[in-house]
């Protein structure tokens, strides 16, 4: 009988440990999981060549549009809110 005691005692020695171990290891992966996720501000060299980027693929942005731009974009827009509000809306239900 005491013989048995002393090997659940070892089993359930060894399965805890094993346990700890896997808790342990889990904390560590969520936690460099959830550094390695955090969006980094960008810095304002990383801001400039994004800008020089973004002229090089699309060309210099209007910087003065005519008015009859600005009337387009926003009704354009709008139009895109419009959808978005719809999408929302629709998601919540």
């Amino acid at each position: 009988m005491n013989k048995l005691i002393k090997f659940l005692k070892t089993i359930a020695y060894v399965l805890v440990t094993i346990l700890s171990i896997c808790l342990v290891a889990m904390t560590m992966l969520v936690v460099f999981a959830a550094q390695a996720s955090e969006p980094t501000e960008p810095t304002a060299l990383e801001r400039e060549q994004a800008r020089i980027q973004w002229i090089a693929e699309h060309g210099q942005y209007q910087p003065n549009p005519t008015e009859q731009a600005k009337q387009e974009a926003m009704a354009y827009t709008n139009i895109k809110q419009k959808e978005l509000d719809y999408e929302k809306g629709k998601n919540r239900n």
